[in-house]
Order: structure tokens, then sequence, then C-alpha cells
């Protein structure tokens, strides 16, 4: 997989142990996971900054939200300036910047995600969520499966027509849906997440600027502090 910067997944080792067990695809539900966890602290993400330079300066120089919050079925999105703008219309998955419709979760919270809206992850930008359904396509959890099986997962028969989303990926990918995740390499993993991106419907809305917060710290550290508290936060759910 190539992209145009290098974002951090900002997995700790405490935060790890719960993606096997509390991952959630766009249709699974909180009523699945009850799993009782002994909950130890989790650090304050840290950021490499050697294999992030790019991410690091964007967001020092205020080119990526780093935190969003729901206000009915908009999303208001501020960055490190204090800069906000507020996303309304289109669909779910572009409001959120989550291609995949990720339900909110320690996961997403360790793979960046900097605000919930709708039950569903915020990402701080597209690419951000197109990585983190790579990453849940890749984890554990999905890694042993077929794309078939794997979609039966992510978007279960009860709740959505699977048959025509598994059509939809082999139409879309080429790729056969009894091939297992484990044996696709990245670009063919992220032909899988272009077509789910594309399912899950992506359909841009109106983004309108409204205000700079003059108390919005600008600095790495509160993106560091704002992800501690969204991993904190998911945290609380498993206990």
């Amino acid at each position: 997989m190539s992209f145009k910067r290098t974002l951090p997944y900002f997995l700790s080792s405490a935060a790890m142990l719960f993606i096997g067990a509390h991952t959630l695809g766009s249709n699974e539900t909180e009523s699945t996971q009850k799993v009782t966890y002994n909950i130890r602290p989790v650090p304050a993400p840290k950021i490499n900054t050697e294999k992030s330079i790019d991410f690091a300066e964007a967001v020092t120089n205020n080119a990526i939200a780093i935190m969003a919050i729901a206000q009915k079925y908009d999303v208001v999105y501020t960055r490190a300036d204090g800069n906000q703008f507020r996303r309304s219309g289109g669909t779910r998955a572009w409001r959120n910047n989550n291609p995949g419709c990720l339900r909110y979760s320690v996961f997403t919270a360790s793979l960046g995600a900097i605000g919930e809206a709708g039950g569903f992850a915020v990402f701080p930008d597209e690419e951000t969520g197109m990585k983190a359904i790579s990453a849940l396509l890749t984890s554990d959890k999905y890694r042993n499966l077929t794309i078939s099986q794997a979609i039966s997962k992510y978007a279960p028969p009860h709740e959505n027509d699977t048959a025509e989303y598994n059509a939809s990926l082999h139409r879309m990918t080429g790729l056969p849906i009894t091939k297992k995740l484990s044996d696709l390499n990245d670009e063919q993993i992220m032909h899988v997440v272009k077509a789910i991106r594309i399912v899950e419907g992506w359909r841009p809305g109106k983004e309108t600027f409204i205000q700079k917060n003059e108390k919005a710290k600008d600095s790495l550290e509160l993106y560091a502090e704002i992800q501690q508290k969204q991993i904190n936060k998911a945290l609380e759910r498993t206990m």
C-alpha cells in the first residue's frame, strides 16, 4: 500500500489486548461483545516522528483535524490551530471520514479516531479511515477468513444483503471471494478496501467553516492527549 503520508496507528501494547475481541465492523453490535477484561492503564500514544514526519508536520501546520464531535447528524471538526469546520449532508461515511463505517471501539480509537458520531468512529481524514479498514482486514480477527467469510462477519446477512456485497467485491476487485485475506498482497487488500468504501456508501456533502476555538492548544501534545481520551472512553465501554 502507498499513501501520500504516513499516519501511525497509535497501538499501545495494552490497547492491542482488545483488538481481537472488541473490533466492530460496520454492522456488528455492542450486544455481541459481552466480555470481561482485566483493564490496565493505557499509556499516552507515542508518535514515531522518524516514521511519520509528514504527519507531524501536518498536525503542527494545522492541516489535520485533531478532534470531532457530533451535532445531530452533522460532525464538527477542530484543527490544531482551533479552526473548526462542519460536515453536513452526504453520507455518514463521508461525514465521519470513515469509508468502512467502522463502529467506534478501542480498535478504532487506537487507529487514530478523533471522535464518535452516530455510533461510528470519526477519523481525521479519509486516508486514516481507509487505513483502519486495512488494519481490520489484516488483524487476527479477520486475516484467516476468506473474503466471503470476512464480509459475512463485517456485514452479517441478518442486517445486509451479504450475497450482493460479496458479488460487488468480486466484480470490483476481480478476486475470488473464496480467497483468504492472508493470501492477499498489499495491493489486493487495498482493492478490497476501496471496494468496501464504495459498497458502504461514500457521497460527499457540504463542508462549512465555522469559527476558531481560541482555547485550543497548537501542538502534537494536544493530539496525543485527545487520542488518549478517545482510547480511555472506548475502554470504559468494556468494563
